[in-house]
């Protein structure tokens, strides 16, 4: 069994809270250290140095394009991504991920999950990205970073706040349809 000393902030955000966990883990500290930015109110994620060598945060850097990706879509790219089934399998070596499990969602052993107490009662005591893993979206510090993922992502092409249109000709409706007189078409 691997002890808890020995994990790595990614192995930590696994065992308190899944794939998912590991890539907000992982985005959460590279848009902390200005590796990416992060859109306050479009939740568009962008790169700002391509550099690093753990493969979680590698896997960040090639989810997004150029042009920029989407906070949500991301996370959902980071969580599928070798490089967290890679960790994953690493906890599987170590003993804290179980062997039996159902195709796509392994769970913790008996040792991982007494870590994962272990680890969840001393929440207080960790700090920076393992209290992230550890605590989840709470354990972000910096409040206006803690607010963006917290909140849900924009419809996809959608405006971020409705405007009030001018009103103007084009918006009054056209009149109704005057009725004929009965009997003599195209007459009054």
């Amino acid at each position: 069994m691997t002890p808890v000393s020995e994990l790595d902030a990614y192995e930590i955000a696994y065992l308190c809270g899944g794939p998912e966990r590991v890539a907000l883990t992982a985005v959460a500290a590279m848009a902390r250290d200005g590796r990416i930015r992060i859109s306050r109110t479009r939740h568009r994620v962008q790169v700002v140095h391509r550099r690093g060598s753990q493969p979680v945060e590698r896997a960040v850097l090639d989810a997004v394009p150029d042009s920029g990706k989407v906070l949500g879509p991301l996370l959902a790219d980071v969580a599928h991504s070798p490089a967290v089934a890679e960790l994953i399998e690493g906890l599987r070596r170590g003993g804290l991920v179980g062997h039996h499990s159902l195709a796509g969602h392994p769970h913790l052993s008996a040792a991982g999950r007494r870590v994962r107490k272990d680890l969840e009662d001393s929440s207080t005591e960790v700090r920076g990205a393992r209290r992230v893993a550890v605590l989840g979206t709470a354990g972000i510090a910096d409040a206006g970073l803690r607010g963006i993922f917290e909140a849900p992502d924009p419809p996809p092409g959608g405006k971020l706040v409705p405007r009030t249109r001018r009103r103007g000709y084009d918006d009054v409706p056209p009149d109704p349809p005057i009725s004929m007189h009965p009997g003599i078409p195209g007459r009054w």
